[in-house]
């Protein structure tokens, strides 16, 4: 092969601003779309075990539906198509958060229902020998416990989020895989930009898979 290597770009002092603007739109992003989806799959998830007919079937399409299809083109979909039909423009990022947040509620919503459901029953008889509500029984017994048992998996909807935010440089957000691809651009060595760019989101993603099988592994036993 006669390329030439020059890991040079890689640590050019431009490299660190690059580097510092992307990771703060991949986190923004991230961050804001597990906070949404953790409000969206509850929602889904309480709809989904409701015995309001409506209820749970609009849940049941909603899950099947952003389940089912390409995160990509449900991007490209609220980006582009979204607009056209609300007469409301999105600005890049807030469309990257809603077409994530929606995606991620999507595989929230079937972890928040097992997680729900796996719960004792006599948990709720003890709360109603308590004269408590249901509301009461679900915010104050039901929910931290559903809450501990998802915790792992929800670390996982936040590394697969953290990857999938590279799917918003097809509008233009600004985010790692955005920034490289405008230095790649500039500088003609995609080879050591783009390994590069692996690299940096394994050390992003790495960490947080490790402390998602430490908390699986906790609970588990617990």
């Amino acid at each position: 092969m006669d390329y030439k290597f020059d890991w040079g770009v890689v640590f050019a002092p431009s490299m660190i601003t690059i580097v510092m603007i992307g990771l703060k739109y991949t986190a923004l992003v991230s961050i804001l779309s597990l906070l949404l989806g953790n409000v969206v799959g509850l929602l889904a998830a309480l709809m989904r075990i409701s015995r309001r007919f409506p209820l749970s079937q609009i849940a049941y399409v909603y899950i099947d539906f952003f389940r089912t299809t390409p995160a990509l083109v449900q991007l490209i979909w609220i980006f582009y198509v979204l607009p056209i039909l609300v007469g409301i423009n999105l600005d890049p990022v807030s469309a990257g958060v809603i077409a994530l947040s929606l995606n991620a509620g999507a595989f929230l919503a079937e972890v928040f229902r097992s997680g729900i459901e796996s719960i004792n029953k006599g948990q709720k008889d003890a709360a109603a020998v308590l004269g408590l509500s249901r509301l009461q029984s679900f915010v104050y017994v039901l929910l931290p416990q559903a809450m501990r048992r998802v915790l792992p998996a929800t670390g996982n909807v936040l590394i697969g989020l953290i990857k999938d935010s590279s799917l918003l440089t097809m509008i233009a957000v600004p985010e790692l895989t955005y920034q490289i691809q405008t230095d790649v651009a500039r500088t003609f060595r995609p080879l050591e930009l783009y390994t590069a760019l692996a690299c940096m989101y394994f050390a992003l993603t790495y960490p947080l898979s490790l402390a998602a099988s430490a908390l699986e592994r906790r609970y588990r036993v617990t």
